[in-house]
């Protein structure tokens, strides 16, 4: 079972900043996953929130922002243990960081309702800038009229189906989605990662892989349940006690 570092080592520093990428490449990752942007002036950047509220205390968003203005706000702000300044970093300076090291790289492309027109074509073209990295690279969305936009572009392009608010009752009509989309991966929440539930996604010809899980307890009952990765803010989890 694959640790993938989420956000990158985000227990650890700040959550997708240059500073807990590079701490993850440093302990050793070799799988990651991270939040996919576009400024106002048509920067793809890495973060989570469609807005700076949590990261660094601003309401703005990062739509309505040129990179300029964003890259003077601190992305580590929240981050108590060290909020020293971070800005938020270019997917390319991601890219530059961890795709030497990594054989498996999860972009999440933020994309709910469209918001950022013609998205997945720059997508593509990032993973098609350097070489090998298309291959070892995954797309996930949580708006899954861009996943469809991301498969009419790229037949071959691998994806990840992610659902909002599954349980029991909603799992088979979201797997048989995945499945209209050619997705490869099942991104699965903890909260209804149950062994039964891992196995009927695996039995759809998915790989299973479940976020977020911070507790060795948690990833060893993932591993047992026959995930394929979970998705941790520490990328040492299996080494911590239990």
């Amino acid at each position: 079972m694959k640790i993938i570092s989420h956000r990158g080592a985000s227990g650890y520093a700040p959550e997708n900043t240059l500073k807990a990428f590079d701490l993850a490449v440093k302990m050793g990752s070799r799988d990651f996953e991270f939040d996919v942007h576009r400024t106002r002036d048509g920067r793809l950047v890495v973060h989570h929130d469609y807005d700076l509220s949590h990261t660094a205390g601003s309401p703005a968003r990062i739509a309505e922002l040129d990179y300029a203005e964003l890259s003077r706000l601190n992305a580590a702000a929240h981050f108590a243990a060290d909020p020293a300044f971070q800005r938020v970093p270019l997917l390319e300076e991601v890219l530059d960081m961890v795709g030497p090291a990594a054989d498996w790289i999860n972009l999440e492309v933020k994309n709910d309702g469209g918001v950022y027109p013609g998205i997945e074509a720059e997508v593509l073209a990032a993973l098609g800038s350097r070489p090998g990295l298309f291959e070892k690279s995954l797309v996930s969305s949580f708006d899954h009229d861009t996943l469809r936009r991301f498969r009419e572009l790229s037949p071959e392009l691998k994806l990840g189906w992610l659902g909002h608010g599954l349980n029991e009752i909603l799992l088979a009509p979201a797997v048989l989605k995945a499945r209209a989309v050619r997705a490869e991966s099942f991104h699965l929440a903890l909260r209804i990662a149950f062994r039964p539930n891992v196995a009927l996604i695996k039995k759809a010809g998915f790989a299973v892989r479940v976020y977020t899980v911070n507790s060795k307890k948690d990833a060893l009952r993932m591993k047992e349940a026959g995930a394929d990765g979970v998705f941790s803010n520490y990328p040492d989890i299996m080494e911590e006690e239990a």
